[in-house]
């Protein structure tokens, strides 16, 4: 993997940890993964094998295609948001999940117009 690629996977690892309130011991323990060697690939300084992400997505509630492609697949809600969804008061699930797709198009939207002006200034 470049080492691009593992430092935004890196990223997507510390945040589904920290959404779930875990320090990085109990979560290694937790997947299956030594401390140090987490700790290395969060801050991107190691790529993750294919068995190394199988024990993460096998053993916590986050998706291959999170981890990986940093999306969702099939309408699954399998990301760091998920445990705050389940545990939401009320039958207002959907509305939330709507309110949190809305945000994500919002960001997603600034993000292409602030390249789009970024390319412009650097012509």
């Amino acid at each position: 993997m470049s080492k691009e690629l593992n430092i935004t996977i890196g990223k997507r690892i510390r945040a589904y940890r920290e959404s779930l309130g875990m320090n990085r011991e109990s979560f290694s323990e937790q997947v299956g993964l030594s401390p140090q060697f987490l700790a290395e690939a969060e801050n991107g300084k190691k790529g993750l094998s294919a068995e190394s992400i199988y024990k993460i997505c096998s053993n916590s509630d986050m998706s291959a295609d999170y981890l990986v492609l940093g999306e969702l697949k099939n309408d699954k809600l399998k990301n760091p948001l998920d445990h705050i969804l389940r545990d939401m008061p009320g039958d207002y699930t959907v509305q939330y999940a709507r309110v949190l797709q809305a945000v994500n198009e919002m960001v997603s939207e600034a993000q292409k117009e602030g390249a789009m002006l970024q390319k412009g200034e650097d012509r």
